[in-house]
């Protein structure tokens, strides 16, 4: 696939400047949202929050908020973080009914692991056998998950660190075409996969290169993941091709650098909200006490009749159905929707 070898202007290839941080991406509840959400809880109080449905938050206000929060996400700025409840104002219960509901009507909500849970549990587990990140207490760089639209919620902030970082991904391009744009070219190919929970699978490595940009119809998206890329080599026996890597090092130092990318610590009760193929996400080193255990929720999202990405980043996402498929013997949810 040849490179789009032009400006990406659209309003998903923001830099820090041009967003104004975190201030620029987050949206507040109004009273008549909340009252929304207030009236959805009423009704759902028998059930617990993940056997609540789209239909348990059919309500004008948020009807007219999760509208706006997918069109924000797919044709606008590509992220929204959303504010106004808090730990004062709801339960944690309560916190994880509204996020579940939110996330139902932007999409279906699908397994993230091998475990088949479709509302992942962010936080610190020691002696995971998988060593997803996600389950670990270190610093993830930026990268993209396997879905189109990706969530966190905080429930309860570690003791230190644990900033979270976004960064667009088109405004990568940007930069790289106007400094860089020999780099660009091996991007388009990429590399093959070797995702963590796969080591355990009969296909430990991707039989096919997944690019980390590609364009369709004029369209520029991206998946990524290094780790993943530098295991495949280690399991196929060789080194990631210089070229590639000296274009990874530099995707990285820009997704790393201040003026491109936000950084900013998502407090319990706010929600963020993203296009996974448009944004990178990143969180740094933390550390828990008792009193403070960093705990957040995160869903992966299929949405329909989204824009068009290469099949090869697409496919990703079906790793994570086959391991399921493989472990349990069971259908995913996410396949039979």
């Amino acid at each position: 696939m040849a490179p789009y070898m032009r400006k990406i202007e659209t309003d998903s290839a923001w830099t820090t400047g041009s967003i104004g941080g975190k201030e620029g991406l987050t949206h507040r509840f109004t009273p008549a949202q909340l009252a929304g959400f207030d009236t959805a809880l009423a009704r759902t109080r028998h059930l617990s929050p993940r056997e609540t449905t789209a239909a348990d938050f059919d309500h004008p206000e948020i009807a007219a908020l999760t509208d706006w929060i997918d069109n924000t996400i797919r044709h606008g700025r590509g992220a929204v973080i959303l504010s106004g409840i808090s730990r004062d104002t709801h339960s944690e219960e309560d916190m994880e009914r509204i996020y579940w509901g939110i996330g139902s009507r932007l999409g279906y909500p699908v397994e993230q692991s091998s475990l088949g849970d479709r509302l992942g549990h962010v936080r610190h587990v020691k002696d995971d056998p998988v060593a997803r990140g996600y389950r670990s207490n270190e610093e993830l760089t930026p990268h993209t998950d396997s879905y189109r639209m990706v969530g966190l919620m905080c429930l309860q902030r570690s003791e230190t660190g644990g900033l979270s970082r976004i960064v667009s991904s088109l405004a990568i391009h940007n930069e790289i075409l106007a400094t860089r744009p020999d780099l660009l070219a091996p991007l388009y190919e990429g590399y093959y996969y070797a995702v963590a929970e796969a080591r355990f699978s009969a296909n430990p490595v991707t039989s096919f290169k997944i690019p980390v940009f590609c364009c369709i119809d004029g369209v520029v998206s991206c998946g990524y993941s290094r780790s993943f890329i530098h295991e495949a080599a280690r399991l196929r026996g060789e080194d990631v091709p210089a070229k590639l890597l000296e274009a990874l090092d530099y995707f990285d130092a820009l997704a790393e650098r201040n003026d491109i990318g936000i950084e900013f610590l998502l407090e319990p009760g706010q929600m963020m909200l993203w296009h996974n193929f448009q944004m990178l996400h990143a969180r740094g080193a933390y550390r828990d006490t008792p009193e403070h255990t960093r705990h957040l929720l995160r869903l992966w999202l299929r949405i329909e009749n989204d824009r068009p990405i290469a099949p090869e980043i697409l496919e990703r996402a079906a790793i994570y159905e086959r391991i399921y498929r493989e472990k349990s013997g069971r259908v995913p949810e996410s396949a039979l929707a």
